[in-house]
């Protein structure tokens, strides 16, 4: 096998020679194509640390971890398995052949009497990862430069979820054939888009384009990308290694289990939120891909408007220079290349969330405006079916803040969102009253749980608001002790699918109290786990021996939160009272599409108040709102849009014919004006509630289809709410 190996080495080699002498591949500063690939495939030799880490960290979580267990058969099969998974998810690099060689190791990881052998198993696997990754990156830069017939009729997937291991080179060639020729294909229909708009601009007169990065001729751009991938495996340092291969074991526990390496640790200490000189984005790995997680409000990527959850960053370029592949690149590493100065440029290439074809957009760096972030309210005057006027305070809150370090100095004008809800809606009550609140927790992805307790507390006397259990099967309750009710009148919690953690605990609460009634997407996000993130240098400090550089760290689940009824937050999330459809339906976004994802389950309820206005008239209130949307051309033109959406999504290959592809790209287009008018409409309603007075005559004027439909119907129901308070 090495035999083989060796000779298609060979053969792929000066194949790839000549292409790239015919594009003359020396650039100054940098590594050529051919000395990069021509480099040994070897990984770097584990450490003395390593070896400790293997230790702590698989002692760590089989003891410590929510759902504590010994390493048995079946648990080293998964660890196995996830650690190929983890190096290879496209199933672009290893054969089943491979994994066949190293199943001796599927069942004996656990063996706590030879943890030598474990290392040694992530290290021999990374050693033929690279061994394959140089082989398909030598064959990958010939067959740039081969013919490609773009009216044949061929496919390439685009879900690797459920796709096996290729059994044979040839194979795994065509695979990696019609991959190349899919970056190809992008390359020529973007270049014809290019020159298109360039004809349009000059038959209107107008001056060209101006590029603000350095693009290299596609095919010498695609083999140096080829090369890079190459090089950027290989410079992995052990620890890397061993994060991978650690965080593999930490998977099967729960998908939010991770070892962090040192680098890593120290963005994971600053949250990723990229919030200073940055573009205001949390960013995660899913697969081999950076992942956009939320956007910051009041960020530049949130003021851009463009860059949303679930988008995926392939590329990333600075001002002037040509884009570097990002796919299969650290995150630590990504984030680095996209924080920069204030005022500078950041170009990413971008694949939307459910889309197959690179998108450019650019972003200013700079830093969040903290007042954007906060709360905002909106007084909207409605009318009640009885024609009478209403005023409806709508509070937007996009996280749950707090200023710890000013709250532990003793300063008693600490800013946090509880504090903030309070004052909007004492305002609101002196302003003219109100009749009813809305709380807006689309897109609140959580934050302080402390204070979304006391934030719900808001609403109602006193009295727990979540449970919480440990490992252990301790439950402990966190509970609203303030007396003070600020606004007893009827109440509304508006969620959607990126509503998660402490905004469903809240929403929770009020709920399962029926002091609030509950509307939105058709279920919350569902992640209702606790971790905490152990630094393994303070763990360990004493004993630990002459070990150079630091352990990093270990993020581990140690609780879940149960609502005040019993029932888990974990994967069901919220099912609001009256839901809608949404695109995020289609979208796999959701706590419960993630692997490992610990299980639903519920314990004893707790004693809890209770209100009976909503129960009372939820089904009549869902009832009228069913019978509206039915009749409102709106909402069938949305419906329509979330049908053609979901149809998009349900392909899991794009079509390599020019003709076909020309047309799925129009689709997909067609699918991404859909989404971002929708998240226009609902991100200009809230625009207006930042407004000053001076600037809102000039500035509304100036927002186009501020209408938010969902909250428009929200408002409608609210009416009918209000109406039946007063009876």
């Amino acid at each position: 096998m090495a035999l083989k190996a060796k000779k298609m080495n060979r053969l792929a080699w000066f194949a790839a020679v000549l292409v790239l002498f015919a594009f003359g591949m020396a650039y100054a500063a940098e590594e050529t194509v051919e000395e990069i690939l021509r480099k040994p495939p070897l990984a770097p030799t584990y450490t003395n640390r390593d070896l400790d880490l293997n230790r702590r960290v698989v002692s760590m979580l089989c003891q410590f971890h929510y759902t504590p267990a010994n390493i048995d058969a079946k648990r080293s099969s998964m660890w196995f398995n996830e650690y190929f998974r983890s190096l290879d998810y496209a199933r672009m690099y290893f054969l089943e052949s491979d994994i066949e060689e190293f199943r001796s190791y599927e069942t004996v990881l656990g063996d706590m009497t030879n943890l030598k052998r474990r290392v040694d198993f992530a290290f021999k696997v990374y050693d033929r990862l690279l061994l394959r990754v140089q082989q398909w990156a030598i064959y990958s830069v010939a067959a740039v430069n081969a013919p490609h017939d773009f009216t044949q009729s061929e496919y390439i997937p685009t879900d690797y979820k459920n796709l096996p291991w290729c059994e044979t080179k040839e194979q795994l060639q065509d695979l990696w054939r019609r991959r190349v020729k899919n970056a190809l294909l992008v390359e020529e229909l973007a270049a014809e888009k290019d020159a298109e708009k360039a004809k349009l601009k000059e038959e209107k007169g107008e001056e060209p384009e101006k590029k603000d990065i350095h693009l290299l001729p596609p095919k010498e751009r695609l083999i140096r990308t080829y090369a890079r991938t190459y090089k950027r495996r290989l410079e992995v340092e052990s620890i890397e290694v061993m994060e991978i291969f650690l965080s593999s074991l930490a998977k099967t526990f729960d998908p939010h289990s991770v070892y962090m390496a040192p680098e890593t640790k120290e963005n994971f200490d600053i949250d990723l939120s990229l919030s200073l000189q940055g573009i205001g984005a949390t960013l995660s790995t899913k697969d081999s891909y950076v992942v956009v997680v939320s956007i910051v409000p009041g960020g530049p990527a949130d003021r851009d408007g463009r860059l949303k959850e679930g988008d995926r960053i392939v590329a990333v370029a600075q001002d002037g220079a040509e884009p570097v592949d990002v796919i299969d690149m650290k995150l630590s590493r990504v984030v680095n290349q996209i924080r920069g100065k204030s005022g500078t440029k950041v170009h990413l290439t971008i694949l939307e969330e459910g889309s197959n074809t690179p998108k450019q957009i650019t972003i200013v760096r700079d830093k969040v405006e903290l007042k954007d972030a906060e709360a905002q309210s909106d007084v909207k005057t409605i009318k009640l079916p009885n024609g009478e006027d209403a005023r409806v305070l709508v509070i937007y809150l996009p996280s749950f803040y707090a200023d710890f370090g000013a709250r532990n100095s003793g300063n008693k004008e600490y800013k946090s969102s509880s504090r903030d809800v309070r004052k909007l809606l004492e305002d609101g009550v002196k302003g003219g009253g109100i009749d009813g609140v809305v709380l807006d927790f689309r897109g609140n992805g959580g934050g302080s749980l402390d204070d979304a307790v006391t934030l719900a507390g808001l609403f109602f006397k006193d009295g727990p608001v979540v449970q919480i259990r440990d490992q252990q099967g301790r439950t402990r309750h966190l509970t609203d002790r303030d007396t003070d009710v600020v606004y007893e009148g009827p109440l509304m919690v508006m969620v959607d699918h990126f509503s998660a953690s402490a905004s469903e605990i809240v929403t929770a609460a009020l709920q399962d109290m029926g002091r609030a009634l509950v509307v939105g997407d058709t279920v919350t996000h569902g992640k209702g786990t606790v971790q905490n993130a152990y630094d393994l240098d303070r763990a360990f400090a004493r004993g630990r021996i002459n070990l150079e550089g630091g352990m990093g760290s270990l993020k581990m689940t140690i609780a879940k939160f149960y609502r005040i009824n019993g029932q888990s937050t974990q994967v069901r999330g919220v099912t609001p009272d009256i839901t809608f459809r949404s695109f995020a339906d289609c979208m796999e976004t959701r706590e419960e599409t993630l692997p490992y994802v610990l299980p639903w389950d519920k314990i004893d309820s707790t004693k809890y108040n209770t209100f009976h206005e909503v129960d009372a008239v939820k089904d009549d209130l869902r009832t009228k709102s069913q019978a509206r949307i039915a009749e409102a051309e709106d909402f069938k033109e949305y419906f329509n849009d979330i049908d053609f959406y979901k149809q998009l999504r349900d392909k899991k290959e794009v079509p390599l014919n020019k003709s076909e592809r020309k047309a799925f790209q129009a689709d997909e287009e067609k699918a991404s004006k859909m989404i971002q008018k929708f998240q226009a409409q609902r991100k200009n309603s809230r625009k207006k509630s930042r407004l000053t007075a001076g600037q809102k005559k000039d500035e509304e004027e100036k927002i186009e289809n501020a209408h938010d439909l969902i909250l428009d119907e929200s408002l409608r129901i609210m009416g009918d709410y209000i109406m039946k308070v007063k009876k």
